[in-house]
């Protein structure tokens, strides 16, 4: 709702005051005559931050998400959930390869055209939940940034056992934050980002939070590979390796935002416990065809829980490999290998829709506020009856 048409909807309600009560107190004459700009000031200050991008799978499909990889793997569940009715469940599976060998099952978000551009910032946030805790070898990346058309991942997330670490890596790989024990299974847990867009590792730098507390503070880095845009995959990836087990991940409540108000670094109250055994019923994974490429080291073990996935998440290319140079694995040294350049190739499918608005768009008055003004009228005129 526009500023004009909130002011045009205070005015109709001080008519049917004024019809109700059948006189005009003073006050309500005050009231009327405070001048349209601060009224409208008023209404934009108390407007809620808002994301410019929801992932939070509430439409019942993967169509906020611009691609899954290997998507017969991912399903929408109806528990745990951490907010709203609705989750996505990954479940990484020995077969579930990418044509150079890494095992993943992903999601795909690119930020709208410029968004991750040079001096850009980006805030991002997502809520993830593990049914049991992952293999501590190999090691999993559950969530990173890369490069579009040349496929250098940037920065990554990445999990052993219980034990999570966040790295850089350019110029050089480089571990910003470690905490061993962290990633409790049976329990919701956040990850928000905010990243400086620069090719220049003077100008780059990252802010990290876990769970509502900063964990890295401006770590300086290269962010950005190159001029192309940046993208993000959150999920289960593996570097090539024979495995037995088929970890589960649930993914809820993940957003892009202006600020960090916007995105909501810390797990809402209600969270904090998770919710149920992974799995519950829900619908397949929507057809998003296509595939980002992906990058370097990874791997995860455990998760129980039921949920199949339906639809379908087919793509093109070769996985990606993590920059210029060799680099290791941010938490447990295993190398995982980069030559940089274009050694994947990448056909996207089409993007699908958002539950987005615009941040710091105006809402309207709240019920609660309405009958709070009514009450006010209605003690003036019992007041003036005395």
């Amino acid at each position: 709702m526009t500023s004009t048409a909130i002011l045009t909807a205070h005015r109709d309600l001080l008519a049917r005051c004024r019809a109700l009560l059948g006189r005009r107190p003073r006050f309500l004459t005050a009231f009327s005559a405070l001048p349209a700009a601060a009224l409208a000031m008023t209404v934009a200050t108390g407007a809620a931050a808002a994301p410019v991008w929801t992932g939070d799978f509430e439409t019942g499909d993967l169509s906020q998400w611009n691609t899954s990889l290997n998507g017969e793997h991912i399903s929408v569940v109806t528990s745990p959930v951490l907010q709203g009715t609705r989750a996505g469940q990954i479940q990484l599976t020995n077969d579930a390869r990418w044509p150079n060998g890494i095992k993943r099952v992903e999601l795909n978000h690119k930020p709208a055209a410029g968004r991750t551009a040079e001096g850009k910032e980006t805030y991002f946030a997502w809520s993830f939940y593990l049914p049991e805790a992952l293999a501590a070898d190999p090691p999993t990346q559950i969530g990173y940034w890369e490069s579009d058309a040349t496929y250098n991942q940037m920065m990554s997330f990445e999990v052993t056992g219980q034990n999570i670490s966040f790295a850089t890596r350019k110029p050089a790989n480089k571990v910003q934050w470690q905490a061993n024990g962290a990633v409790t299974p049976g329990v919701w847990h956040r990850i928000a980002l905010h990243v400086r867009w620069s090719t220049n590792p003077s100008q780059g730098s990252v802010d990290v939070w876990f769970d509502g507390e900063q964990v890295v503070t401006a770590g300086q880095a290269q962010t950005l590979a190159d001029g192309n845009p940046h993208f993000t995959q959150l999920g289960l990836l593996r570097n090539p390796a024979e495995f037995t087990d088929s970890p589960i991940i649930i993914l809820d409540d993940a957003v892009e935002g202006d600020t960090l108000e916007d995105v909501r670094p810390a797990l809402p109250s209600s969270g904090e416990g998770g919710a149920g055994g992974a799995g519950g019923g829900g619908t397949g994974g929507g057809e998003n065809t296509g595939g980002a490429g992906a990058a370097t080291s990874g791997s995860g073990t455990g998760g129980a829980g039921t949920g199949t996935g339906a639809g379908t998440g087919t793509g093109g290319g070769d996985a990606a490999t993590s920059g210029s140079g060799a680099s290791t694995s941010a938490a447990s040294g295993a190398g995982s290998t980069g030559t940089g350049g274009t050694d994947e190739t990448d056909e996207e499918g089409d993007e699908g829709g958002c539950s987005c608005r615009a941040a710091g768009s105006p809402t309207a008055p709240g019920p609660l506020a309405l009958a709070g003004l009514v009450a006010a009228l209605a003690f003036t005129r019992r007041r003036g009856r005395r």
